[in-house]
């Protein structure tokens, strides 16, 4: 081949190459073209690819942090569950009451330490079967089985767990404690029991089923909840309709329709809405009889919740008691009675011989007799007067233990009283040289409302004693008060003596019945013992109360204290007392301390003397309006005193006090005196006398009469008393008065003489045959029709409260008490002795 072909060839070649290169350079660019393209597309996407990346790892930090965050918050939570499981188990633990878990196969899961304490047995744990475990506690002897083998009762506590509804059991363990077992099948399967202790309720319960009497409870809503089983024994025609959730009115229709209640018989319809009303506005207590005749006492309290709660206790033997206590006191009102009406007759029988015994005995004493006659004259008289005190005593102890005593309140003079009493007891106070002295508190009033016949007994028990009790010495009656409530005085009383004494283990009893203090020293005085013991009774009717103080040897003193509304009424303005200087003369420290307290409120400068020379050694030294001197002093007695006094030249005024002024007057020197006082001296006394010594007493005016004594007639007396004795005693007791006596033998002859002999004045005995006297002074009034009134007096033997009340209402205008007294009798005459007759008083003084 040449070279132009090969040249030739090159350069076709080279133009092939040259358009190759070409197409490969279009191609190159296209390519580097579409190369770019992909490259700007590719570097987007790693742009995007960079941003996405960036992004992924923004949010794996972010949920790295979640994840830190979320395991924290689990850790956080399993804590807190395991601790509030922790807690849960811890609370369930600290219950008393037992808690326990089984799965669906019956196996133990879980229990509480209460559960487990139950059983004490070291085998009871999880996974332990049901069955397992009935039989550790029947095999054990944990339980009380009762009649039941250990196979038939675990058999039946597995039996009562397949049923459909699982119901409560209770179950007694031999510790004593009671256990309520509830089980509830939970919804997978597994078995929930707990074990509630009982014991205190049941404890409850078995008191309430011990206590004789019926308890019921019921709700809100009046429905039963639980009672005993006394109840449903009381309500036994009841007890078919006595169960839990049973209403109250249901029960009470049911008992109705089977004739349960006797008190609703024939009211059926009243008696339910009373018996509701009672149970839901329950108040005091509510009586029903029951069909078989027992008594209930039906009591309903309301609970806090609304509900009712209800004893019922039989009353049947307290209905019976009750009756048998009516009987009882109607028997004994009919004793009483009897025993009143006996002591009234015994009083009458007693009374109407001793009123001619003393009656006689006193007239007898009043004639001619010998010495030794006289003495027995006056030994019937004072054993005879002995004889009734001792009767009053014995009625007066009888009135009070009938509760029979009554008071009559009335305005009186408490410390002219005292004195009267005194003075009633002086003579034995003298017979034994006792100074006999009252200290009055000088800023007390004297009068008050009061029974001064009641204060005379009291004051007269205990005075009489002292003097009975005192061989020498004094007897000192004192008086202090304090003001009470309005209008009242808190009055004082003491009697302290000088005598034997009381030893302090007889104190105790000393105010009771019938006693007396057995010693050698006071066996010599008589007494029934019933003078304190009334005293005391009498004080305690008066609201007040009674005291001893005693030393053996040295004397007692007895006191009382009692509260008086003072009087209304003004006492008597007293004159006054012009005297300026007294020199007072007396032995005894006491009665000069008495006199001058009550002279030294009057204005008076009082100077104490102890004997007759110190008076003569003061008269010396100056000189006194008034001497006043004791008789009775050592050395120097009141009458020489006086007679030294005249001697020497004074002629001051002189009083003397003493306890017999009879004596005195009969005494030498008794010229030289002013006057004489008998002690125990009235304080309203000594004034007056004291105040007539400087002044004149003013002479009472002529007593102009209203008939000339001349023209006047007898007095008219008419004596109705069917015991001749008795008509004697009055005749001879009234013989030496001016008047006209006719004696009636019963009631009848005393209304026929009332019309015949037309008396002024009536004595009518009570107790006569045929009409007594009250039946004869009510005809008596019936016959003046009130246009006339003649005075009419009873003279009864009867001494039994309400007696008096009894003889006032027929009529009669005052009552005299067996037996009578002469100087009673002539009081009495003078106080109705008409204006038109000649006067008693006269007529005694001219006897």
């Amino acid at each position: 081949m040449d070279f132009a072909e090969r040249l030739a060839k090159e350069r076709r070649a080279r133009l092939a190459a040259e358009r190759l290169l070409e197409q490969k350079s279009r191609e190159l660019f296209a390519a580097n073209a579409k190369l770019g393209l992909h490259a700007r597309a590719l570097s987007d996407q790693i742009v995007e690819q960079r941003q996405m990346v960036k992004s992924a790892l923004t949010e794996a930090e972010q949920l790295k942090g979640q994840q830190s965050r979320f395991v924290e918050d689990l850790d956080r939570a399993h804590t807190m569950a395991v601790m509030a499981e922790r807690r849960l188990w811890d609370s369930i633990n600290t219950i008393k009451d037992g808690f326990a878990v089984f799965d669906s196969n019956q196996q133990l899961i879980t229990a509480n330490a209460a559960y487990l304490a139950a059983f004490n047995d070291p085998e009871i744990v999880p996974g332990l079967p049901y069955a397992d475990l009935l039989c550790i506690v029947a095999e054990g002897g944990l339980v009380e089985l009762g009649a039941l083998t250990p196979d038939v009762w675990v058999a039946d506590m597995l039996a009562r767990w397949e049923a459909e509804a699982i119901e409560p059991i209770t179950v007694q363990f031999k510790t004593g404690t009671w256990v309520r077992m509830v089980d509830q099948r939970a919804r997978d399967g597994d078995m929930v029991s707990l074990a509630l202790d009982i014991t205190e309720q049941m404890r409850i319960w078995a008191a309430i089923e011990a206590i004789p009497d019926g308890f019921v409870l019921f709700d809100r809503e009046e429905r039963l909840l639980t009672c005993n089983q006394r109840y449903r024994d009381i309500y036994s025609a009841s007890a078919p309709a006595i169960v839990p959730g049973a209403k109250f009115e249901d029960i009470l229709l049911y008992g109705l329709d089977h004739g349960q209640h006797l008190d609703a018989m024939g009211r059926e319809a009243e008696w339910l809405p009373e018996r509701l009303a009672q149970h839901r506005h329950p108040g005091a207590p509510v009586e029903q009889q029951l069909a078989d005749g027992r008594w209930i006492r039906a009591q309903d309290h309301a609970t806090p919740d609304g509900g009712r709660v209800g004893l019922r206790v039989d009353i049947t033997h307290l209905k019976a008691q009750q009756v048998a206590l009516e009987a009882a006191r109607l028997a004994a009102e009919a004793a009483s009675r009897a025993k009143s009406a006996f002591l009234a007759n015994m009083s009458h029988e007693i009374r109407t011989p001793m009123n001619g015994v003393v009656g006689m005995a006193e007239l007898l004493c009043d004639t001619t007799l010998s010495e030794e006659q006289r003495l027995f004259a006056e030994t019937i008289r004072s054993s005879g007067e002995a004889l009734l005190v001792i009767i009053n005593d014995i009625l007066d102890f009888s009135k009070i233990e009938a509760e029979r005593l009554t008071l009559h309140p009335e305005p009186f003079d408490m410390e002219r009283t005292i004195h009267e009493i005194a003075m009633l007891l002086q003579p034995r106070a003298r017979e034994k040289g006792l100074d006999l002295m009252i200290d009055f508190d000088m800023f007390l009033p004297t009068r008050y409302i009061g029974d001064p016949g009641r204060l005379r007994q009291i004051l007269t028990n205990l005075i009489g004693n002292a003097v009975k009790f005192t061989d020498k010495g004094h007897v000192l009656i004192r008086v202090v008060g304090l003001e009470g409530e309005t209008g009242e005085q808190d009055l004082h009383v003491t009697v302290e003596d000088t005598g034997i004494g009381i030893a302090p283990e007889n104190l105790a009893h000393i105010f009771g019945e019938f006693n007396q203090v057995e010693s050698q020293s006071n066996r010599k005085f008589e007494g029934t013992g019933l003078g304190l013991a009334i005293t005391k009774r009498l004080v305690e009717r008066m609201r007040g109360e009674v005291w001893v103080d005693s030393d053996l040897g040295k004397g007692a003193c007895f006191g009382f204290r009692i509260p008086l509304p003072i009087a209304e009424d003004a006492e008597e303005p007293r004159l006054p007392i012009t005297v300026n200087r007294v020199l007072v003369v007396d032995d005894q420290f006491i009665n000069r301390t008495i006199l001058e307290r009550q002279l030294v409120p009057c204005g008076i400068a009082v100077t104490l003397c102890r004997s007759g020379a110190e008076a003569l050694l003061a008269l010396e030294s100056g000189s006194f309006d008034a001497i006043i001197t004791d008789h009775e002093m050592p050395e120097m007695d009141g009458l020489t005193l006086a007679a030294r006094i005249r001697a020497k030249g004074i002629e001051t005024p002189i009083l003397l006090l003493s306890s017999s002024p009879a004596r005195v007057r009969e005494g030498e020197g008794s010229q030289h005196l002013a006057a004489t006082l008998q002690k125990p001296i009235l304080r309203a006394d000594l004034y007056r006398r004291l105040q007539s010594l400087a002044a004149p007493v003013p002479e009472a005016p002529p007593i102009v009469e209203a008939v000339p004594q001349a023209e006047r007639r007898q007095m008219r007396v008419l004596t109705a008393e069917d015991n001749r004795t008795n008509q004697l005693v009055f005749q001879k007791m009234v013989r030496e008065i001016d008047l006209e006596l006719v004696f009636a033998n019963n009631g009848v002859e005393a209304v026929a003489l009332f019309q015949s002999f037309k008396p002024d004045l009536i004595f009518m005995d009570i107790s006569m045959p045929e009409m007594d006297g009250r039946d004869a002074a009510r005809a008596i009034r019936a016959l003046e029709a009130g246009k006339t009134h003649v005075p009419i007096v009873a003279l009864t033997a009867h001494a039994m409260d309400g007696d008096a009340e009894g003889i006032l209402a027929a009529g009669i205008d005052r009552y005299m008490t067996k037996p009578l007294r002469k100087g009673a009798i002539a009081e009495t005459l003078t106080d109705f002795c008409p204006s038109f007759v000649r006067p008693i008083s006269a007529a005694e003084q001219a006897a």
